[in-house]
């Protein structure tokens, strides 16, 4: 029998589903922030659970393709955190706290059963057995997450003032739930090792994080040297953890098997729009199933090296701090402007489905729009889709994001400019970084010419797979609510392929 997964927010069961609906297309702008509230009330602590919903600050965040964000925080007079968290000053709060607790305790009526203070035997109750057994009376435990306990003020120094709120897009299959777990607890692990926000709750049908008030890259300055060789640095660290999952490159072909046993379906159906039916019809002359297995033929014979890979690092999950310190300005304000800029390229990536007039819309983040001439200050986010993977996915699939361009603000919602890949030399200024960071333990060591030469050879190769894995996805998320032409999207990607595949063939004269 299945196990039933729904949890309890509030009084009412909620499944991954009903997450999906109370944040969906038709909700009002009070509907999404009372389902907020609910959510945040339940899995955070402290004023989250007192400020009524209606006191929140619900903002939509724009950008995801595969999930819901939502930017949620405490009214401007609570006292939460900003989510930066001094442990020591927790530690200090908490003794104190603690003292506190003990002597208010030594003072009530139960004192004379208690040992006297002169007793050598005498043990002082510790912190966690005042969360976890009650009160000396046998009475049901206190809640020490509230104002009105003595430990509210220490505990309110790990409470989040904002909170970034994602809400999971479709799921599919299966494994669905099997992967959310997975993900889940890789984001705790990278999360404590510092990569990535931190993880404040998971509830069906999404997540809790930290929000980082930082803007996200623009496309353009992907291109940028200072930037571009920083990411390279980013890209090395990631693919230097150790994480305890499997060490086989499992993940992206299991994705793409699993993927290709639903295209049929959703190829053979009838009632898409007549674009879309054109689209479909382009589709339905792909064998899916024999293209992945001759990229995995080619991937066998090159023998491609596997690393723990973000498999994602596009520059909607990159962020970058501006030159001015962040506790100089407003970050609620600052962080949620919408910037526009003076060419097609906008801040804003493409929305979802668009939000109610009441529901305020942002940015990824936007401090401000200058880079500092200092080394840029990135923080990586999303590790949705990470996994072990070979090394050559991630590097090609990055300088692909180069090309795709998410902030078009009409149909399809995205620019292609396949002139923008990077070039041969900035390939390799990239490769050169990232090998130098990898081996950063060897000081003075410098990368040959011959092992640049033979990464290049690997984003060859793996351009063509980031192009046909991307084409399923898309084909997987074309009745997505997210406001995005997935269609479209899909047959670009394709194209894209079968051009990359005839001129590989021809240049290492291959039969197919």
């Amino acid at each position: 029998m299945k196990q039933n997964v729904s949890r309890k927010i509030g009084k009412k069961p909620i499944s991954h589903e009903k997450v999906r609906q109370l944040f969906g297309a038709q909700a009002s702008f009070e509907e999404i922030r009372h389902a907020a509230g609910r959510i945040c009330r339940d899995y955070l602590n402290g004023q989250w659970k007192e400020v009524p919903s209606d006191q929140l600050i619900v903002k939509r965040i724009s950008g995801g393709l595969s999930n819901l964000l939502y930017y949620v925080s405490l009214p401007p007079d609570s006292n939460g955190s900003d989510g930066e968290v001094n442990d020591s000053v927790v530690e200090a709060e908490l003794n104190k706290a603690t003292t506190t607790t003990t002597t208010s305790s030594s003072s009530s009526s139960l004192t004379s059963s208690l040992p006297a203070d002169n007793d050598e035997n005498r043990s002082e109750p510790d912190f966690s057995d005042l969360l976890t057994a009650g009160d000396c009376n046998g009475n049901k435990r206190k809640r020490y997450d509230s104002s009105s306990s003595t430990l509210a003020s220490a505990l309110r120094h790990k409470e989040p003032k904002e909170v970034l709120l994602r809400i999971y897009g479709q799921s599919h299959g299966e494994d669905a739930l099997e992967q959310m777990i997975t993900e889940s607890v890789v984001f705790a692990l990278l999360s404590e090792r510092h990569f990535g926000p931190r993880l404040y709750g998971i509830f069906p049908g999404g997540r809790i994080e930290q929000y980082i008030p930082a803007r996200a890259l623009q496309t353009a300055e992907l291109a940028i040297p200072e930037i571009s060789l920083r990411v390279a640095e980013k890209m090395a660290e990631i693919h230097s953890l150790n994480i305890p999952m499997s060490k086989e490159p499992d993940w992206i072909w299991n994705c793409m098997e699993r993927w290709q046993r639903h295209i049929p379906e959703i190829l053979s159906r009838t009632d898409w729009q007549e674009h879309e039916l054109v689209s479909a019809q382009h589709m339905r002359g792909i064998n899916f199933e024999k293209e992945a297995l001759w990229m995995k033929q080619v991937i066998r014979k090159a023998n491609c090296p596997v690393v723990f890979c973000h498999n994602d690092l596009q520059e909607g999950n990159i962020l970058i701090k501006s030159s001015n310190d962040i506790s100089d300005c407003n970050a609620e304000d600052a962080a949620l402007e919408n910037i526009s800029m003076n060419s097609d390229d906008v801040v804003d990536n493409n929305t979802s489905n668009k939000p109610p007039a009441d529901l305020d819309t942002s940015a990824d983040s936007a401090i401000d729009n200058t880079i500092s001439s200092t080394v840029p200050d990135l923080r990586i986010i999303d590790f949705e889709y990470c996994a072990y993977n070979y090394r050559g996915f991630d590097l090609a699939n990055h300088f692909l994001e180069w090309t795709f361009n998410y902030s078009r603000p009409d149909f399809p919602f995205y620019y292609y400019h396949s002139e923008n890949f990077p070039t041969k030399e900035q390939r390799h200024c990239f490769i050169r970084r990232y090998l130098k960071k990898i081996n950063d333990c060897e000081e003075e060591w410098e990368p040959s010419q011959k092992e640049i030469d033979e990464v290049d050879v690997e984003v060859k190769i793996f351009r063509m797979m980031s192009h046909l894995f991307w084409t399923l996805w898309s084909l997987m998320n074309v009745t997505s609510n997210i406001e995005f032409a997935y269609w479209d999207y899909a047959v670009t990607r394709i194209n894209e392929y079968l051009v990359l595949k005839q001129n590989f063939i021809t240049d290492n004269m291959m039969t197919v």
